[in-house]
């Protein structure tokens, strides 16, 4: 039963088996008679052979056909073989007695091949239902087995042409079998009728899938708790950090605009222009924060909608560079196309521009194409990251070393942009010392 449905025959037996012992019975006895009238045989070797017959017939059909064959031998023998022959009538007590004892015994014989008949097809049929059960125990409780593929085989198993799981009370049908499955579920087996042992072979099946049912929802309460606490945490964090890094740009605006307010008169041009300067680097750092900020949020809700398209990577490259302190000390080669959303790569590289011009007086910029793909890096000369240490660099709220200047979470935008575009990215050694940032992005026409 773990494969194919075992069909009932109210016999014991299968249904060619039966079959074939009728056909034995009807064939067989009429091509016996014939021979025995024609050898002329003798009522001892008669009675033998259609006992033996019988007997056989039994061993193959089981009850009825065992029974049937046993009248039919008994008046053929008493017909054509017992004297007077041609009558039903029996001239002798001997004949009689043998007569009796020739009825009673192939009844007897297939009576007896009938019960063994059935009582190895029960317990074929309870090794099979054993096994089904040790099969969804071990495939549903080891985990090998989801809710789809469970319905898949439950409704292979009984040659159901649909099987499915559902949440409120089916209407009952003729032609299907409903079997509660746990937590208000149902398991429905389409066009197939139930016999008594199969109802409880699918009413296993309905436990399990009840089983699979909570636990696969236990999982995904667990996963939506486990965001919920990761988004918790990290609004906690990005609450802490913002309240302590956005207190220094502030600080200075502050006091770069109270000294200019107060003071301008007594200001030397220089002491203004400095102070300028310090309101516009002030400025800077704030829309910094808040645009990590903000594309954190974006990522972290899930509202980042990338809308590729083909672009020169220079031409990104330039709009990055734009603006950005520190611009001049970066080179860069000619850069191949790419298939990406030209805003959001343009704060990915804007991103790995400012950290990496934290770290190095120079920074390269290298791309290749590598079969549909573009490899694109972001090359400094810095101190480098120990490579125990890279793959937290990409935490939010994670800085390395004494120069950032933001709430830390550049690197992890870069990222969230990246992937959300299709690409990666990864950072690794720059040979002679330094940091290599990598983005993996799909190429023109992939």
């Amino acid at each position: 039963m773990d494969t194919e449905r075992v069909k009932e025959t109210g016999r014991g037996l299968g249904v060619r088996r039966v079959l074939l012992g009728w056909g034995l019975a009807l064939v067989g006895l009429p091509a016996l008679t014939v021979l025995l009238i024609v050898v002329n045989a003798e009522v001892a070797l008669a009675t033998m052979l259609y006992l033996s017959l019988t007997v056989l017939v039994a061993i193959v059909g089981g009850r009825w056909p065992g029974l049937v064959a046993a009248v039919a031998a008994a008046l053929l023998l008493n017909y054509f073989v017992i004297p007077p022959v041609h009558t039903l009538d029996i001239a002798s007590g001997s004949d009689l007695w043998a007569l009796l004892v020739f009825a009673v015994t192939a009844v007897a014989v297939a009576t007896v091949v009938d019960a063994a008949a059935r009582r190895r097809e029960q317990a074929l049929r309870a090794d099979q239902e054993a096994a089904t059960l040790a099969m969804l125990n071990r495939r549903v409780l080891g985990g090998e087995y989801g809710v789809p593929r469970l319905l898949e085989l439950a409704g292979e198993t009984f040659g159901a042409s649909a099987a499915d799981l559902l949440t409120n009370e089916p209407v009952p049908t003729p032609n299907s079998a409903s079997l509660p499955a746990g937590a208000g579920g149902w398991l429905v087996l389409r066009d197939v009728h139930l016999g008594e042992r199969e109802q409880s072979i699918a009413a296993a099946f309905a436990s399990h899938m009840g089983v699979l049912r909570e636990r696969e929802l236990l999982v995904q309460q667990s996963m939506a708790a486990q965001q919920l606490e990761a988004g918790n945490r990290t609004r906690t964090a990005l609450l802490a950090a913002v309240s302590h890094d956005l207190r220094t740009p502030l600080a200075g605006l502050r006091s770069a605009t109270e000294t200019l307010q107060t003071h301008h008169q007594h200001l030397k041009p220089a002491e203004r222009h400095e102070l300028l300067d310090a309101m516009g680097t002030s400025i800077a750092r704030l829309t910094t924060m808040v645009s990590d900020l903000l594309d954190m949020s974006r990522l972290q809700t899930g509202a980042v909608l990338p809308i590729a398209q083909e672009v020169p990577l220079g031409e990104v490259l330039g709009r990055a560079l734009a603006g950005l302190e520190g611009a001049e000390r970066v080179r860069s080669g000619v850069l191949p196309t790419a298939s990406v959303d030209p805003g959001l790569l343009e704060r990915v590289l804007a991103n790995l521009v400012t950290n990496a011009l934290r770290y190095s007086e120079a920074v390269e910029i290298e791309a290749m194409t590598r079969g549909p793909r573009v490899e694109l890096r972001v090359v400094d000369h810095g101190t480098g990251v120990d490579p125990e240490l890279r793959a937290r660099i990409f935490e939010p709220l994670q800085q390395h070393g004494d120069v950032g200047t933001g709430v830390g979470l550049g690197l992890a935008v870069a990222r969230g942009l990246t992937e959300a575009q299709g690409g990666t990215l990864n950072a690794f050694d720059t040979p002679g010392g330094g940091l290599t940032m990598v983005l993996d992005l799909p190429g023109e026409d992939s």
